[in-house]
């Protein structure tokens, strides 16, 4: 049944978001005077529609609900009757067939403008930025930063949330800007130490924990979940249990114990655990993953969170109208420079490509937003809308990016690429897509299979 909810809201996320784009395309088809004979919401066979308007276009829904496409009359695809050749797509001045191919990415970015809106006005909640651990000898404790201090603001921005810290710091590393925390600690607003921009590492999805700084959740030793099948439950480890120390070494939070697992794959682990109230010994031995190469110890159990601290530390935020409004495009436009930068340093391999996801992941992250709620959901579908159209408009032939590309050189030059050049480049384009689309399917494998 879970299989059959992720695998529905993956379409869900993927027809809105790819549905919308192929509006814009048909908008401005449409405001160009472009006759449009086909708007399909999915793919392969027509299941159901109706032809409607002056142009008779057919509105349809098809088998395959992967998003959607516009046909539009264009005599490279069929014979147009003389009286609308000047309907045709290719018989559009420059201005206007840039101004269709262009509309496809601009309204993936209206749309993440009109989801952060939703997020921004109705409200959303999250983790105060309160620093529940420090790790010793780490960038944080290098800085100053002690326990108990909360985050007041990144490089001059205010931070509220969590998620919100996390996305500033990515923001001015990804720019190449050193970064600047203040944090109050006794209702003072303190500034601590720089850290330098390249001490962050894209590889490594927890930003936070990287310069090891833990929230509230990591204050525990408490065992609140144990996979089946793993080792920890066949070692006989329960519910509950209070880790104390692991090889005679005491721990004092959830990350001390999640380092010592890590670094022990494939070992024999000695637990000395608090339960009922009584001391107890339990030996287990670690499996391992692969994670970059490197064997990284795992026992299959996770934190226990105690209901009322998750109450005391979620903060609910919600904004004005006018307010709302201005904080979608600022986001928009932050996530977008965020996503290019990213594609930047890939090219220049300073970025793993290990972060490109599949359908498989895409779908995974759909169902977990979803199931934490409209905000969480919302703000999925606008990132992921946001890098549809980023990677649209990226010179590739085959999408909007490699068109506006070929109408470039044909205003620089004065005559278009002939169309036989267009076809060549079009199979490199279709060449390209498939191997990047075979990529990210391998990455969501092997990260099923660690």
């Amino acid at each position: 049944m879970d299989m059959i909810n992720t695998i529905l809201i993956f379409l869900l996320t993927i027809s809105i978001i790819v549905t919308f784009h192929e509006f814009g395309h048909y908008i401005a088809a449409r405001l160009c005077g472009v006759k449009v004979l086909e708007f399909s919401v999915g793919f392969g066979k027509r299941l159901f529609g109706k032809k409607i308007g002056y142009d008779k276009t057919d509105y349809k829904i098809c088998a395959l609900p992967l998003g959607g496409y516009v046909k539009m009359l264009d005599e490279r695809e069929g014979s147009v009757p003389e009286h609308e050749k000047n309907k045709a797509f290719n018989n559009q001045s420059l201005l206007k067939k840039t101004i269709i191919v262009s509309a496809g990415p601009l309204f993936n970015f209206i749309l993440a403008v009109f989801f952060y809106f939703l997020v921004f006005s109705g409200g959303h909640s999250g983790f105060k930025p309160y620093i529940g651990t420090i790790e010793k000898n780490s960038i944080a404790e290098n800085i100053g930063m002690v326990e108990k201090d909360i985050f007041y603001s990144i490089n001059g921005k205010e931070v509220k949330t969590w998620s919100e810290v996390t996305l500033q710091i990515i923001k001015a590393s990804s720019n190449e800007k050193n970064i600047n925390i203040e944090v109050l600690r006794n209702k003072k607003i303190i500034l601590l130490n720089t850290i330098n921009f390249s001490e962050i590492n894209f590889d490594d999805n927890n930003i936070l924990g990287q310069l090891g700084v833990f929230n509230f959740t990591n204050q525990t030793m408490e065992i609140g979940f144990i996979q089946k099948g793993s080792p920890a439950e066949k070692s006989g480890l329960l519910m509950h249990d209070k880790i104390m120390s692991i090889n005679n070494a005491k721990v004092s939070n959830w990350n001390e114990i999640v380092l010592k697992i890590k670094s022990n794959p494939d070992k024999l682990l000695i637990l000395n655990i608090l339960r009922n109230n009584k001391e107890e010994k339990i030996s287990v031995k670690t499996t391992h993953h692969i994670k970059n190469n490197l064997k990284i110890g795992r026992l299959g159990i996770g934190p226990h969170i105690d209901k009322n601290d998750i109450l005391s530390n979620k903060i609910f935020i919600k904004y004005g109208l006018i307010e709302s409004l201005k904080l979608s495009f600022m986001k928009t436009f932050d996530f977008t420079l965020l996503t290019y930068n990213f594609i930047f340093k890939l090219v220049k391999g300073e970025a793993s490509s290990n972060s490109i996801s599949g359908p498989v992941g895409i779908a995974g992250y759909a169902a977990d937003s979803f199931n934490n709620g409209y905000a969480s959901f919302l703000g999925l579908l606008a990132m992921l809308s946001i890098s549809i159209g980023v990677l649209n408009l990226l010179p590739i032939p085959m999408l909007d990016g490699g068109h506006l590309m070929y109408y470039l050189i044909e205003f620089i030059f004065r005559r278009p690429i002939p169309e036989n050049v267009q076809l060549i480049f079009q199979q490199f384009g279709i060449i390209f897509l498939i191997i990047l689309s075979f990529f990210a399917l391998y990455n969501d494998l092997l990260r099923i299979m660690q």
